[in-house]
């Protein structure tokens, strides 16, 4: 398995926000992540990441354990995950951008993507290298931050809305792009996203959360011929 979570109980202070939550994904799955406003999306993500700790269960990655391991040591060994708002410093180029995450996540004699592939796997980005990255649309910038994540070795991604402030084209681009990446390269996805029907396209897997807890957990195609609806 490249990603799996095993019955994961989590919160803030002395609230709980999700229990028993677990799914598995191989390499290259993308995985569909719905639920109400509140359903405990983020704070999985968030404890996957490391962010939270969780009060119990555990997070494993390509067969390692990293429940215990902070954040710095979850993303040194592939783990990675895409802000729900644009991950790019708007400031700096796009070059500058790559150059300044790449130090930081291409180290070692195994990196998988160093920049040269990156600008090979989002071609959109070769010929914006100079562009001040706050200044490309909104899709060209969401695109740099997807080719930031994916700098270095990573396994799995978390993605939180990576279609925010999209028009609905540029989301289509953007997942499709995202779902042939992964697949491609054996990294594997989990997607929290609003746009049902885009994210539905992609999705090798899907999980639904209510309340904190799982209540579906299983393919696109049965969950679309469920009543899976009335949990948004």
């Amino acid at each position: 398995m490249a990603l799996e979570v095993r019955k994961l109980t989590s919160g803030y202070r002395n609230k709980i926000v999700i229990s028993d939550v677990s799914f598995a994904l191989e390499p290259g799955q993308v995985m569909a992540f719905f639920g109400h406003n509140g359903a405990g999306k983020s704070t999985t993500l968030k404890t996957i990441l490391g962010a939270l700790r969780p009060v119990s269960g555990e997070v494993w990655l390509d067969g390692e354990r990293l429940d215990a391991l902070p954040v710095s040591e979850r993303i040194a060994r592939g783990l990675r995950m895409l802000p729900d708002r644009r991950g790019v410093f708007p400031d700096l180029t796009v070059q500058q951008n790559l150059e300044v995450v790449a130090r930081a996540n291409c180290v070692g004699n195994d990196v998988k993507f160093g920049i040269p592939e990156v600008l090979d796997l989002v071609p959109v980005l070769r010929d914006r290298t100079k562009a001040i990255a706050g200044s490309m649309s909104g899709g060209q910038q969401q695109m740099l931050a997807f080719g930031l994540t994916i700098l270095g070795s990573p396994k799995c991604i978390l993605l939180e809305e990576p279609s925010v402030g999209l028009q609905p084209d540029l989301v289509e681009d953007l997942f499709g792009h995202i779902g042939m990446i992964c697949r491609k390269q054996a990294i594997s996805a989990v997607l929290v996203e609003h746009r049902v029907a885009s994210a539905m396209k992609i999705a090798d897997h899907v999980l639904i959360m209510n309340n904190g807890e799982v209540v579906y957990d299983g393919s696109p195609e049965k969950a679309r011929e469920s009543n899976f609806w009335e949990y948004f």
